[in-house]
């Protein structure tokens, strides 16, 4: 799997899950992609404090259940104090469901943390479904 810290091409703003995230706090939740990339986007608000944004993916079982975490799927990104722009972590290259690479990873599960105490609003390119 392939991380950058970067908008990709495939952004599609109107599939978007959002959320606010705060000091310390654990978001957990099962998302679905079309592309071969999932995109999580952190927007500080004004007067951040330096705040370190962690994904963890994790494979999706079927039937509800995780899977271990994916390959190269931890990255962390920095937003630093009062930056006003926002700050991304892309993953791409998902990989097969199938030997014969006919049926892509289109689902995983994501977990987002914050190591500050500041608060940032979290987008994901995905569309959240619950099983």
């Amino acid at each position: 799997m392939d991380i950058r810290e970067s908008e990709p091409p495939t952004w599609n703003p109107a599939q978007l899950l959002e959320f606010d995230i705060t000091s310390n706090e654990i978001r957990d939740g099962l998302v679905s992609f079309r592309a071969d990339t999932l995109a999580f986007r952190f927007t500080p608000r004004p007067q951040t404090a330096p705040v370190t944004c962690t994904v963890e993916l994790r494979e999706y079982l079927g039937g509800g259940s995780e899977g271990s975490v994916l390959l190269n799927g931890t990255a962390s990104a920095t937003v630093k104090r009062n930056q006003s722009s926002d700050t991304w972590l892309s993953f791409s290259g998902f990989g097969w469901q199938d030997a014969t690479r006919t049926r892509p990873v289109t689902r995983c599960y994501y977990r987002v943390s914050l190591d500050c105490d500041s608060t940032v609003r979290v987008a994901i390119c995905g569309e959240e479904r619950l099983f």
